[in-house]
Order: C-alpha cells, then sequence, then structure tokens
C-alpha cells in the first residue's frame, strides 16, 4: 500500500493564501484608499483644468494668451504638475477598482480598469502639448525663424490641441464610468443608487465629448452640462468608501460565487 505524500510547503502556501484572500480589513482598506484618492482627484483636478487655463487662455486673443503664459510661468508649470499627480492617481485607482469589482464580472471589470489606464495614458501624451507651449513661449533660439505673431498663434494651436486632446481621454473615461457604474449596481456591496449616478456620469462625460468633435460651438453649454451630471455621482461614491467603505459580508459572498473567468 502506497502511502501518500504530503507536500507541506504546497500546503502551508495554499492555507497563506486563503488567509490572504480572506481578510476583511484589507478589502475595507482598499475600499478608503480609492475613496481618499478621489478626494485627491476633487481637490486637485479644478486647479488643473480650470482655474489655470481659465486665468491664462483668453478666447481668441492669441497675444494675450501668450504674454499671459510668460508672465504667469510658474503657475502654467504647477499647473502641469498637478495633472502628472492626477494621472498617478488614476493608474492606482485603475487597480484599486479592479480588485474590488472583480468578483462581480471580471471581464467588465478588468476592460473598466483598461479603459481607466488608457485615459491616464491619453492624459500623459496630451501633458506634452503643454510642454511644447512652454518651448514656444521661452523664445528659444531656433524659434527666431518665426515672427512674433507666429509664435503666438503656435501657442493657442498647441492650447487647442490640448483641449482637443481633452475630449480624447473625457471619451475613455465616460466608457469606464458606464462600466464603473454597471459593476457598482449590480455589486450588492454598494449601493445600486450610486451606481445609476455613476452611469448618468458616463452620459455627462461621453456628451461633452462628442459634442466638442461635432459641434464644438456648444462647448460653454456641455460644460456645465458634464459637471451637473458627473458631480453627483462622483461625489456620492466618494463619500461612500470614505465614510462606510465597502459591505465586506457581501463582497466576500460575491466572491464565493464568482465564476473564476
Amino acid at each position: 500500500m502506497t502511502t501518500p505524500t504530503i507536500n507541506h510547503e504546497t500546503a502551508n502556501q495554499t492555507t497563506a493564501d486563503a488567509a490572504r484572500n480572506h481578510d476583511p480589513a484589507a478589502v475595507k482598506t482598499k475600499a478608503r484608499l480609492a475613496g481618499a484618492l478621489y478626494l485627491a482627484i476633487f481637490v486637485i483636478a479644478p486647479f488643473a483644468f480650470f482655474i489655470v487655463p481659465g486665468s491664462i487662455v483668453v478666447d481668441d486673443d492669441a497675444t494675450a494668451t501668450a504674454a499671459n503664459i510668460v508672465d504667469s510661468e510658474g503657475q502654467f508649470r504647477a499647473g502641469m504638475v498637478a495633472e502628472t499627480a492626477i494621472i498617478a492617481i488614476e493608474l492606482v485607482l485603475a487597480g484599486l477598482l479592479y480588485a474590488l469589482l472583480r468578483p462581480v464580472s471580471r471581464p467588465l471589470s478588468l476592460s473598466a480598469a483598461f479603459a481607466r489606464v488608457a485615459e491616464a495614458i491619453v492624459q500623459a501624451v496630451n501633458l506634452s502639448t503643454s510642454g511644447i507651449v512652454l518651448l514656444i513661449a521661452g523664445g528659444t533660439g531656433y524659434l527666431a525663424a518665426f515672427e512674433p505673431d507666429q509664435l503666438d498663434a503656435l501657442a493657442s494651436l498647441f492650447i487647442d490641441a490640448n483641449q482637443f486632446g481633452v475630449m480624447i481621454w473625457g471619451l475613455l473615461f465616460g466608457f469606464h464610468l458606464a462600466l464603473l457604474g454597471y459593476l457598482i449596481y449590480r455589486s450588492g456591496f454598494w449601493p445600486r443608487a450610486i451606481g445609476a449616478l455613476i452611469m448618468i456620469a458616463s452620459v455627462g462625460y461621453l456628451a461633452q465629448s462628442y459634442a466638442h468633435i461635432v459641434a464644438p460651438e456648444h462647448d460653454a453649454f456641455f460644460e456645465g452640462f458634464v459637471v451637473a451630471l458627473a458631480a453627483p455621482g462622483e461625489l456620492a461614491l466618494t463619500v461612500w468608501l470614505l465614510w462606510k467603505g465597502i459591505d465586506v459580508r457581501r463582497w466576500y459572498e460575491r466572491q464565493a460565487d464568482a465564476s473564476p473567468i
């Protein structure tokens, strides 16, 4: 009779993995950290995307815009730094939300994470347009081949290109929010109302981005439209994550029922 061989190392590893996978404090910590990162975005984003552009860019006046960039170069650079912080936060949030929502649907949570990562990549690439604006405003020697009016026009061109890039990552973010809202709605460990509000927020971002592509003359209207639709859902999610975190019992129930695929 052959005595079965017990691999104690494998058994111990399995036990350790099980312990790690059943740590309620770790799940709640992930949720709270996600809430803190969302709060950081609420604090940083207005400065990067509204205050800095609003104080520097003068519509239909390339000369005044170029002069403002030179006069407020420090603020312009601070806005760029704020954007890099947002990009880093978006990447971490993508991973946290995937880990939290994977029990609901692994394919959809992975798609939502990819969409948020893609959004962050587009933001990073789009930031290069701000760098070009700084080079133009700095009057580097080889730019002497251009007339001052031409340089002002080039700076305004890249500012407009940056705005178009914002709308592209807005499309990706809108797609992410649509999936995120659906996953939250189906989760059972977060309120369905928040999921519904997040899906409504996705409509705002998608509408603003597509409107900028097909009807840019209505940009002013859709700037207010996206804030009205997006703020309630994103703020509600942030508050809930910081206040309640997550229903850990329901999360483990969903994890136990989740398909391995």
